[in-house]
């Protein structure tokens, strides 16, 4: 035993002798490697990782999708579940008796996204027709040419200090436009690099995400194939901002009739889908909801009815509807094709990429405003009004509710407007759409 522990020494003792710079050597060089990545190694710059999301619709920088507005923080006010307005950036607002001069007190512990404190100077707001002044004491005066009152809603938008620095966690970087719309918008923080790309319709942006060239999926209302990839979460909420509808042209000679359009609404058996009924414009989730209109539902006997008040059997008038959907609708259109036929009305579907500027009745989803003005969509005077629907009615409430402050007299005219437009039917109110956001890898 002791002769062998003498060799081993003695070999042991040979080999460090013959290949002591060798070691000596690797020991420098493993303790400065070791002291490179102890010491250096966390200060060198890495590059950010990007995440990149899709976006379908047609956006301007001045209108931009819930999903980016999350991330840019808050504006001078905000909105609650109820889509009342409520502080934000201002901590207050004020507006005087004659309803056209608001101001708004800002808070003094907000910071932007670089650090800086959020003062009444970084504030440079231009509205059409508003005069805008920055006051002492961190007020900010606005001056509105007539009575406004969805003008607190209106300033729930997220500001920007300089075009880039927000109230939220990152700052905008690269913008990227086609005419006035947004092909590309880039967020950025210490950690990351946030990418969104806009996608004009679903089935560019269903590619895109196929391809690989984005991570997340927003604005669907189908996932389609995907819904079974192994390697894709589906995430679903229902949209209680937006609604699916039959909109009729109301100056058509036949859907001009609000007893064929009643008929039509009666008509239709399924009307939810499996999703959460709609009764009318305004989100169940708002302050001026009015849960008790007339609500169609399935009568077949009171279809035939009113039908034949309007249009008598004797008449031998041809009962022919052209309905116009998207692609993505084109199965509840088909639905509804079914349901009408059983009146005896002739139905050919067209399918269309968006909402023609003519059509006799059309299947499209309609996002609803936060503030239960609805002037732009539903009054007569207005282009945006597409059915063309005419209620003097209906005209008179939306003039006076944009223009009243207190919200108790705003909800009873709100509540009013929905019932005249269920009523009137010139669109039969189907349901509030699911939204689908897709995510690449499993959650």
């Amino acid at each position: 035993m002791a002769i062998s522990i003498r060799k081993t020494y003695w070999f042991v003792a040979g080999f460090a002798s013959k290949y002591r710079r060798v070691m000596a050597g690797s020991l420098i060089g493993s303790l400065l490697v070791i002291g490179f990545l102890v010491l250096i190694w966390p200060h060198i710059p890495k590059p950010k990782p990007n995440r990149y999301v899709g976006i379908i619709g047609r956006y301007e920088l001045s209108q931009i999708p819930e999903r980016i507005e999350q991330e840019l923080g808050m504006g001078l006010t905000s909105l609650g579940d109820d889509y009342l307005p409520e502080p934000g950036l201002a901590r207050k607002w004020e507006v005087t008796e004659d309803g056209k001069t608001y101001r708004f007190y800002l808070r003094d512990d907000m910071y932007w996204s670089d650090g800086k404190k959020v003062v009444v100077e970084d504030f440079n707001f231009s509205i059409p027709d508003v005069a805008f002044n920055k006051l002492d004491n961190g007020v900010l005066e606005f001056v509105l040419p007539e009575p406004f009152s969805p003008f607190p809603v209106v300033l729930s938008t997220p500001v920007l200090r300089e075009g880039r620095y927000t109230t939220g966690k990152y700052m905008v970087g690269d913008i990227q436009t086609d005419g006035p719309f947004l092909r590309l918008l880039q967020l950025e923080n210490e950690e990351e690099i946030l990418v969104f790309k806009f996608y004009d319709t679903s089935s560019t942006a269903l590619t895109a995400f196929k391809l690989g060239e984005i991570d997340e999926l927003v604005g669907l209302f189908d996932a389609g194939e995907i819904s079974e990839w192994s390697n894709a979460t589906i995430e679903r909420v229902t949209k209680y901002d937006y609604y699916t509808a039959v909109f009729y042209d109301n100056k058509d000679p036949l859907l001009g009739d609000k007893r064929v359009r009643q008929a039509l609404s009666y008509a239709i058996e399924d009307k939810d889908y499996g999703y959460q009924r709609a009764t009318g414009p305004i989100s169940p989730k708002s302050w001026a909801y009015n849960s008790v209109v007339k609500e169609y539902k399935y009568d077949v006997n009171r279809a035939r009815e009113l039908l034949e008040e309007a249009v008598p059997s004797e008449s031998e008038q041809e009962l022919r509807i052209e309905l116009s959907s998207t692609a993505d609708l084109l199965q509840v259109a088909e639905a509804i094709k079914e349901d009408w036929e059983e009146l005896g009305i002739k139905v050919d579907i067209k399918v269309v990429a968006s909402i023609p500027s003519s059509f006799q009745a059309l299947v499209a989803t309609q996002e609803i405003p936060a503030d239960p003005d609805q002037y732009y969509n539903w009054h007569s005077t207005q282009a945006s009004n597409f059915t063309k629907f005419l209620s003097p009615k209906v005209d008179k409430l939306l003039e006076d509710g944009r223009q009243t402050l207190d919200q108790i007299e705003r909800r009873q005219m709100y509540f009013d407007f929905q019932r005249f437009v269920a009523e009137d039917a010139p669109a039969t109110f189907l349901y509030h759409p699911e939204a689908v956001v897709i995510k690449r890898g499993r959650g």
